[in-house]
């Protein structure tokens, strides 16, 4: 009987891990991408400056964050995320607003499907 309460305190101490790693990494992504919304908004008011200063914050506060990503996540996804924040960076110190809006919809994206791919849902269980 003590292993199995052991067993089932264990299994409980994963799954609130689980859902408190889920809840973390959306909370955290979601703010990245209310902050890129900005940047896009401030790129299409041509205010490149202030863009490309929003969006290097957002990527300080990614980087800040590496050790969590790679120990938890996937490694190849969070090199496609950086991958995308420097192309982004790029085309925002262009000034390029056609490859920039399509450059920062896709990180907007890699970071929602990143969020996604972590919830405890039952796509993701199956």
């Amino acid at each position: 009987m003590k292993r199995l309460i052991i067993a089932a305190a264990l299994l409980l101490a994963v799954l609130g891990a689980t859902i408190a790693n889920s809840r973390y990494l959306t909370g955290m992504t979601d703010g990245f991408c209310r902050q890129l919304t900005q940047s896009a908004e401030l790129a299409a008011a041509d205010n490149w400056p202030q863009a490309l200063e929003k969006t290097e914050q957002t990527l300080s506060a990614w980087e800040s964050h590496d050790f969590y990503l790679h120990t938890l996540l996937r490694h190849t996804d969070i090199d496609a995320i950086r991958l995308t924040f420097h192309e982004v960076v790029e085309y925002l110190k262009l000034e390029e607003p056609d490859q920039y809006t399509a450059a920062n919809a896709k990180l907007i994206t890699q970071l929602e499907l990143l969020a996604e791919a972590e919830r405890l849902d039952l796509k993701n269980v199956l």
